[in-house]
């Protein structure tokens, strides 16, 4: 199965000083790598890694060494996306990339620390997107 990886489960994993870093590293040690992403994520998670005072370089060494892959180009997919952020009000632009990235890979699953949202959003308009996020404190 494939894993896509949003910015939360990434973010988590490199801070140590996380709520979810635990359950992050622990995840991590069980998925198959690659896991996918795309470029949003990667703003994202460096945005909120830096926000922290945490170091970024870490997340080029995740992509260096494989275990997260590049894998979507948003000039192709962009019309979609924007129907997604239509449909849902708070869908955001990393959000709508993850969606999208789900309908290429029918066998996906989304790692990810928004259950309420991923709970929400459908991949081809009506299908459940399997995800996996921490449990429910």
């Amino acid at each position: 199965m494939i894993t896509i990886c949003d910015a939360g489960p990434l973010i988590a994993y490199l801070n140590r000083h996380d709520p979810h870093h635990a359950w992050a590293v622990g995840i991590m040690k069980q998925v198959r790598p690659p896991l996918l992403t795309c470029e949003p994520i990667l703003t994202e998670a460096a945005y909120f890694l830096r926000e922290d005072g945490v170091m970024v370089d870490p997340l080029f060494q995740m992509l260096e060494r494989g275990a997260i892959r590049l894998e979507f180009d948003m000039s192709a997919h962009w019309p979609r996306m924007r129907t997604l952020m239509a449909r849902y009000e708070r869908m955001d632009l990393a959000d709508a990339a993850i969606v999208v990235m789900s309908e290429m890979h029918s066998n996906s699953r989304v790692f990810t620390l928004d259950r309420t949202d991923f709970s929400v959003y459908r991949r081809n308009d009506r299908q459940v997107i399997e995800f996996v996020a921490p449990p429910k404190r």
